[in-house]
């Protein structure tokens, strides 16, 4: 055994895989392929060889792996004398301090081999001794950086803030997405996510595929972040979604809805919400429930010209909304023209409930951590 051990070190600045360390961490029997990928040789010192300082723990254990494992998650380690012992076994003493990566400080020691565990941050993140663990930069977080930030608001929590605003794009890889994306922030009051902007001045078509819709797309002044994106961001926590409408007449304010979800594509990306609530001081109406119930999208699913819905809303409105058995008068979708003569554009109820034409959305979603 000790022609294989004796010769493993963690590598400095080495790039390890997350799914690497988490095997490490759980399954420490690894094979020599394994370690292959997160140990290389100390040139010239790890064979035979310990470091002369007193352990503060020391325990028996199934290889060198577990051993270096146990150090990483013990604040106190900073290396490990592994020795064979013929009576215990193998055994893992736990060090409090490190060789500086020179061989002088070394002292012979037959059947044992001194580890040191070095840089196991990933993507440019650095270990931070004093407080044991590792500091991200980026977009990157998690006990190695080893992953994305799961949206805006996890990444508020951990101290992301803008540099001269609130706003910062950033990637994020959602709970169980098998994709990144890259997304607006607004990284104030816990951290929105940016789902859509749209305003008057630009491009007034939403009359698009369902694979657009899906994928979602930006424009110099409109966004639309894409229904994947959003069904994997409200799915991995208690999600509020935050509705922010402008227009003719008193349309200027907000109304919110909590416990909101998107489900998946083969369940039609159907919209679900179980409260819903008007800003304190600025509040808009309730536009998803307007009307008679027949009206209401709660619990309905999305429809577009080339997967229309079974009353046909989605074509005679001309744009991808989710509809129920009549169609609603509050499409967001349709054209926005907030003149007098116009016809069937967006509409959305102020806060005494009259029906305004829509000149301008914002929709964020943001999951509590």
């Amino acid at each position: 055994m000790m022609d294989l051990t004796s010769r493993i070190r963690f590598q400095s600045g080495s790039h390890v895989p997350v799914l690497c360390i988490l095997v490490l961490l759980v399954d420490c029997s690894c094979s020599s392929e394994f370690r292959g990928e997160l140990f290389t040789a100390m040139s010239g010192c790890s064979e035979g060889v310990i470091l002369p300082v007193s352990p503060v723990n020391s325990d028996v254990v199934a290889s060198a792996g577990q051993c270096l494992a146990n150090c990483l998650e013990d604040s106190s380690c900073m290396s490990v004398n592994f020795c064979e012992d013929s009576q215990s076994g193998q055994v893992c003493h736990r060090l409090p301090e490190t060789s500086n990566g020179t061989c002088y400080d070394l002292q012979a020691a037959v059947g044992c081999v001194y580890l040191e565990p070095v840089n196991v941050c990933q993507h440019g993140g650095t270990f931070n001794d004093s407080m044991s663990k590792c500091d991200c930069s980026g977009d990157f977080t998690g006990p190695y950086c080893e992953r994305r930030y799961r949206d805006c608001s996890e990444a508020h929590k951990y101290g992301m803030r803008g540099k001269t605003s609130n706003h910062r794009i950033i990637s994020i890889q959602p709970l169980n997405a098998p994709t990144e994306y890259e997304v607006e922030c607004l990284l104030a009051s816990g951290g929105w996510t940016v789902v859509e902007e749209r305003k008057s001045s630009c491009q007034n078509d939403y009359n698009k595929t369902w694979d657009e819709y899906k994928t979602g797309w930006t424009t110099p002044c409109n966004r639309w972040l894409g229904l994947d994106a959003l069904h994997y961001i409200s799915n991995q926590g208690i999600a509020t979604f935050d509705m922010s409408v402008r227009g003719s007449g008193a349309l200027s304010g907000q109304y919110y809805y909590s416990n909101f979800k998107i489900g998946d594509e083969v369940d039609g990306y159907t919209l679900t919400y179980t409260g819903s609530f008007q800003h304190t001081s600025k509040a808009s109406g309730n536009g998803f429930e307007y009307g008679v119930a027949s009206k209401s999208i709660n619990g309905q699913r999305f429809a577009t010209w080339d997967r229309p819905d079974s009353s046909g809303c989605s074509v005679c409105d001309g744009a991808g909304w989710w509809y129920g058995t009549d169609c609603p008068e509050t499409n967001l979708h349709k054209k926005f023209d907030t003149s007098v003569s116009s016809m069937n554009m967006a509409q959305w109820p102020d806060n005494n409930g009259v029906l305004e034409k829509v000149a301008f959305i914002k929709t964020e979603i943001k999951v509590i951590w």
